[in-house]
């Protein structure tokens, strides 16, 4: 009766126990670093959603703006694209954030697109509805 293992069934166990750490090994090493980068895109969004909303709100300038850095994280630039329609009166405001010193060869970047009523064309419907009003109030 035969007892124990051979040397050829040892050596193949090993060599798979092996091969199962190599991929373990590898698929954490990708968990890992898609999430740092769905870390990094979220970053990005919530930055470009931000600098959206104070362009909506009039804090910051509605005018194009190339490769500035952002005041509170200097390593995210923003681009601010704005595109004017004369029929619609619409302004397109396209904000787009870049990761600035990155080792991908691809750097994170997330762009945010949003239509803004021009300001003069605002200003004209609020003093035509004050128009409106004094005129209705007067009779």
């Amino acid at each position: 009766m035969r007892r124990g293992l051979s040397l050829l069934e040892v050596i193949l166990a090993v060599a798979i126990l092996g091969g199962c750490l190599a991929v373990t090994g590898e698929l954490v090493r990708m968990g890992v670093r898609h999430a740092e980068e769905a870390r990094e895109l979220t970053r990005a969004q919530l930055l470009c959603e931000s600098k959206m909303e104070e362009i909506a709100a009039g804090v910051a300038a509605t005018e194009s703006a190339s490769t500035v850095p952002f005041e509170n994280d200097p390593d995210w630039t923003y681009t601010v694209d704005v595109s004017q329609l004369d029929q619609q009166q619409l302004t397109l405001v396209r904000v787009t954030v870049q990761q600035l010193e990155s080792d991908r060869l691809y750097p994170i970047t997330f762009t945010l697109s949003r239509w803004i009523l021009n300001s003069s064309s605002a200003s004209d419907e609020t003093s035509t509805a004050t128009e409106g009003t004094s005129s209705g109030a007067s009779n």
